[in-house]
């Protein structure tokens, strides 16, 4: 059973999944290069373990980068294993009352059996470092324009002071002193509502590394607000999470874990301006303010590993397998709490998750998409969604070319267009407020209850051009929409584009509809340029430096055979300035 880290590490070795490399490898920009060649690998390369970084503790990355890997962390096959037991959990809690602290006694006894329960103390205790030191973490430079160390993708663990219950968030940590960092979480997560509606001064939170592996995927998938965090943990291993109480903190994490950090966030005490970092959208972040986590005290087991999720560059195909995992998580969850029409679920992989999805439904009255996407706007698990892509059911929503025969067949953008706004990730720097703005609904399902002289004649879903070129007219296109990205594009790189428009746009500012046609503006926008924008940030890429430094000794880490950068790609699309582009 992978319930400890270090077991999961022994089965990916026995399985031929784990390079392990020995040589001294700098954490600051090299540990990222190399973890993004191995990323770009076919099938999405292997795990990485670090063993020498100079550090206290040996870093593993590239965990979820392939289906094997993912399905080994379930225990299980393949991902069709994983989502047939995901479904029959979601089933047997559906088929009883609503998961909450009230309702538990009724719950299955095969559910039931698997909530967490407490213990005195927990093996992640077997060392204590008292006054804490962050400097003894792996904090990690992992792009060259960052402005401060971190680590993403960090689950935290907080309590809703009204309700008792915990959440998980997926965070960012900036390094900021021996005793303090900076912490970036949404704040319409469940993380969020927990934290404004402390009546504490002091909100008690902790952040833990390793354990299950499962842990590293928990703060990723949006749940509802009545869902145990670590219930479907429990589940799928057989075995209730142990929770044990923190040594500095009135807060309880999983006794499995390799390292936990313990802290308070002090919500009297003014915000601290965020420094530039890279993120999962394939951008920097620029801008904003954060909360400081005072830590109070860091506890680890002796021999501990860390597994670190570095950061994307632009686009990697390989994140496709772990998108896919996190649609078959949430799928089910979606149609049991938020829209019982809505059937099947996809994140693309050419974005953050959940920022696209597309979604197939039963569709039999008028409205329903529209009710569909307010829905799926409303609930926990999809609020921060800009764009939402509605096909039937029996539409493949994890294939494009089925997805793109829906949208040139039956979307027509005068009519089949829905436009909204709210919430959004603090990541989404097109936005024309941090964290929140447009939503874009497109509508493309069978219309049988209209004549057929209403249907357009079925041509392309999108074309892209650059945005120094005309746009195409009516006469010289078929697409239903057209998007405009800048001339440093390459049209011919389907996906590299695909990546560009979401993060670009903001549907209420950058769209507009004419002679039957979306058009999309999705290229580069500054304060002198679009009214409304906020400073827009360069890609994020490795550096021909740091290639260079990789090129010179890859064979020395006896890894296999050499493998180019995937930055190269990307250097075309840098512009002046650092983090942010210079106006």
């Amino acid at each position: 059973m992978t319930y400890y880290f270090k077991d999961y590490l022994k089965v990916l070795s026995e399985k031929g999944e784990l390079k392990t490399i020995s040589r001294f490898v700098d954490p600051n920009l090299e540990i990222a290069e190399i973890t993004d060649r191995e990323a770009s690998a076919p099938n999405g390369g292997k795990a990485l373990l670090f063993n020498n970084t100079g550090t206290d503790f040996p870093i593993i990355t590239n965990l979820f980068t392939s289906e094997k890997r993912i399905a080994l962390s379930f225990e299980m096959k393949s991902m069709e294993e994983v989502s047939t037991k995901i479904v029959d959990f979601y089933d047997t809690l559906t088929h009883n009352q609503a998961i909450s602290r009230h309702s538990r006694k009724s719950l299955f006894n095969e559910v039931s059996q698997f909530f967490p329960r407490t213990s005195d103390v927990g093996s992640y205790q077997e060392v204590a470092i008292f006054p804490p030191d962050l400097n003894r973490i792996p904090f990690l430079k992992n792009r060259t324009f960052d402005e401060a160390y971190s680590l993403h993708e960090v689950p935290m663990v907080i309590k809703n002071p009204i309700s008792a219950q915990y959440a998980v968030s997926s965070t960012r940590l900036l390094w900021h002193s021996r005793s303090t960092f900076q912490v970036s979480f949404e704040p319409s997560s469940l993380a969020g509502h927990s934290f404004h509606n402390s009546p504490m001064g002091r909100v008690p939170v902790a952040f833990f590394l390793g354990g299950d592996p499962l842990y590293c995927l928990s703060g990723l998938i949006p749940r509802s607000g009545e869902m145990e965090p670590f219930l479907l943990g429990g589940y799928i291993r057989k075995k209730a999470v142990v929770k044990v109480p923190c040594l500095s903190q009135p807060i309880e994490v999983p006794e499995n874990c390799d390292l936990v950090i313990e802290g308070y966030i002090d919500k009297n005490a003014q915000l601290v301006p965020a420094a530039a970092c890279g993120n999962n959208t394939g951008f920097y972040s620029v801008g904003g303010e954060e909360p400081l986590v005072h830590v109070t005290c860091i506890t680890h087991r002796k021999n501990a590993h860390i597994p670190v999720l570095i950061p994307s560059i632009g686009l990697h195909t390989t994140r496709g397998f772990l998108t896919k995992a996190l649609s078959t998580m949430v799928e089910a969850g979606i149609e049991n709490s938020v829209d019982r029409q809505v059937k099947k679920l996809c994140f693309p992989h050419f974005c953050k998750q959940g920022t696209v999805a597309i979604v197939g439904i039963n569709k039999f009255y008028p409205g329903q998409v529209e009710k569909t996407a307010h829905a799926f706007w409303g609930s926990d698990q999809a609020a921060l969604n800009k764009l939402l892509i509605v096909v039937d059911s029996n539409t493949d929503v994890h294939n494009p070319l089925k997805v793109n025969d829906c949208i040139s067949k039956y979307y027509n953008p005068n009519t089949d267009t829905f436009l909204s706004q709210g919430p959004l990730s603090v990541t989404d720097h097109a936005a024309m407020q941090r964290g929140f703005g447009g939503k874009l609904c497109l509508d493309a399902t069978c219309k049988n209850n209209i004549s057929e002289a209403t249907i357009p004649v079925a041509g392309k879903a999108f074309e892209f051009y650059h945005k120094s070129q005309a746009s195409p007219s009516p006469e010289q296109t078929q697409a239903r929409i057209l998007i405009a990205v800048d001339d440093q594009v390459n049209l011919d790189d389907l996906f590299l584009c695909l990546w560009l428009a979401v993060p670009n746009t903001d549907p209420l500012r950058d769209i507009h509809i004419r002679d039957g046609i979306l058009y999309v503006d999705a290229s580069i926008k500054t304060g002198s340029t679009k009214e409304g924008t906020r400073p827009w940030p360069n890609i994020c890429c490795s550096s021909m430096k740091v290639i260079q430094v990789v090129d010179n000794y890859w064979e020395r880490l006896k890894i296999g055979d050499f493998i180019p950068s995937p930055s190269r790609v990307l250097h075309p699309l840098l512009r002046d300035g650092n983090a942010q582009i210079s106006e």
